[in-house]
């Protein structure tokens, strides 16, 4: 695949998913109608192809029209819901920085907790307290970060699938 802007870095680039169809098909229109206002709410550039007969890829999808193919290789086709459309696009949406902070409190947790199991062996069981409980504080903070900010996706997206 040739990237149409090159001077942008890799985390701007739009996601790409082709979407394959075909002459007098109901399903390739409806789906058209749904699935062009969700790739722009969520920055996804969809791209049209409509195939004819003789194009190989007409053969391999004939009995699938629509086809939609994702830059990370998931695949939908025919009668395709909103929850399956939404779930495609999800997967090409990379997670907020909050989420790498959140998974970092967690890793920085079980470190800490290991520190106090250390200070546990050498005898000094206060220090190993001290390490535990921090231990479990740092990482119910990252979790609370992670599933707050998972749920807080989830109804924006839900809340934008309804409109």
């Amino acid at each position: 695949m040739v990237d149409t802007l090159p001077h942008l870095s890799e985390e701007f680039r739009m996601s790409v998913v082709e979407m394959f169809t075909k002459d007098d098909c109901s399903l390739c229109e409806e789906l058209k109608k749904r699935a062009g206002p969700m790739a722009v709410e969520l920055g996804v550039d969809l791209r049209i192809v409509n195939l004819h007969e003789g194009d190989p890829r007409f053969n391999q999808y004939r009995n699938d029209f629509p086809v939609l193919v994702a830059e990370n290789g998931r695949t939908v086709s025919g009668n395709i819901s909103d929850d399956t459309l939404w779930k495609l696009f999800l997967s090409l949406t990379p997670p907020p920085r909050i989420y790498y902070v959140a998974k970092f409190l967690q890793a920085l947790a079980i470190v800490v907790v290991f520190f106090g199991f250390m200070y546990g062996l050498l005898g000094d069981m206060w220090t190993d307290l001290y390490f535990f409980l921090a231990g479990i504080v740092i990482f119910v903070v990252g979790w609370t970060i992670e599933k707050h900010e998972a749920r807080s996706r989830r109804k924006r997206f839900a809340g934008e699938k309804k409109r």
